[in-house]
């Protein structure tokens, strides 16, 4: 989320001088993993898809960040420090304001009293809640205006590609797929889901998102969570520990236990769940190798 909001001087030292949240290099490090996983959650399975400058890039800001709940290293030190463009650094910080794990404020420029360098505020920092109130930032209006102003740079853009109604039978391949892109607000029914997401995972997350898309992203959890905790079982043979984690979720969303998001918990609840298979695995192996058969050797 970005805002108009500039930083006065004052402000802004007053937020560089605040006391840091933090007490030692550990504590630095593991509120900087914190901020990251975040981020990594939100990514899914395209986090580890994006260059390794990117990445770090990433980590380096969450790491500025993990102090004090802000940073402001600027798009162009990021991009020259990892070897990316000013360009794309821009945006995947606009990426993570999407994203809602970023609010973006202005330090004021002292040369022509306009807008300068942005500040980048981590929502999910416990300090967040402290600037906005410092800052007196009115988070729900500046949604609404990011909105409108998406919306307006989309009617802009469709002035010069509108298109006839007309049926899609009638269209050619290149036209299609114009077609389907442009309507990119049409949410797919769960008639459209996959087919390589399992059955079984689909009639249990029907009930509660009944949108392909919304299907698809949960699955891409379970994917990740299954990468990352390095089980030898195929995914395929899991589906019923994604099930029981996607259940678990659930409930505990209707007993409020849920402080984030609902896929946030799920994947964590998958992460705790696929890590004790794999505890079983090893222990298996161990006992195997334990009771070799050396007559059968």
């Amino acid at each position: 989320m970005s805002t108009t909001r500039m930083l006065t001087t004052e402000e802004f030292d007053c937020m560089k001088n605040y006391q840091s949240f933090i007490e030692n290099r550990s504590q630095h490090q593991s509120m900087k993993r914190k901020l990251l996983k975040e981020i990594i959650n939100h990514y899914g399975e395209k986090f580890y898809r994006l260059h390794e400058g990117t990445r770090k890039a990433l980590d380096r800001l969450c790491w500025f960040a993990a102090e004090k709940g802000f940073c402001f290293p600027g798009s162009m030190y990021l991009g020259k420090t990892y070897d990316k463009s000013k360009g794309t650094i821009d945006r995947h910080l606009k990426e993570l304001r999407k994203q809602g794990q970023i609010v973006t404020v202005y330090r004021r420029c002292p040369r022509n009293n306009g807008k300068g360098n942005p500040v980048h505020l981590f929502v999910n920092h416990p300090y967040f809640d402290y600037w906005v109130n410092y800052l007196q930032l009115d988070l729900e209006a500046n949604v609404e205006a990011d909105v409108e102003t998406e919306n307006a740079e989309n009617d802009w853009e469709s002035k010069d590609r509108e298109t006839k109604k007309c049926s899609t039978y009638n269209l050619s391949l290149k036209d299609f797929n114009k077609y389907i892109r442009n309507n990119v607000n049409v949410k797919l029914s769960y008639d459209y889901v996959p087919s390589f997401i399992p059955t079984s995972f689909k009639d249990a997350v029907r009930p509660f998102f009944s949108y392909a898309d919304d299907i698809y992203e949960l699955w891409g959890k379970v994917r990740l969570a299954h990468k990352i905790s390095g089980l030898e079982k195929p995914l395929e043979d899991l589906v019923v520990i994604a099930v029981q984690a996607f259940r678990d979720t659930v409930f505990a969303y209707k007993r409020k236990r849920i402080k984030n998001t609902f896929e946030a918990y799920f994947f964590g609840i998958l992460r705790a769940l696929f890590s004790t298979e794999r505890r079983r695995e090893v222990q298996r192996s161990s006992n195997n190798a334990l009771f070799y058969n050396f007559l059968e050797a």
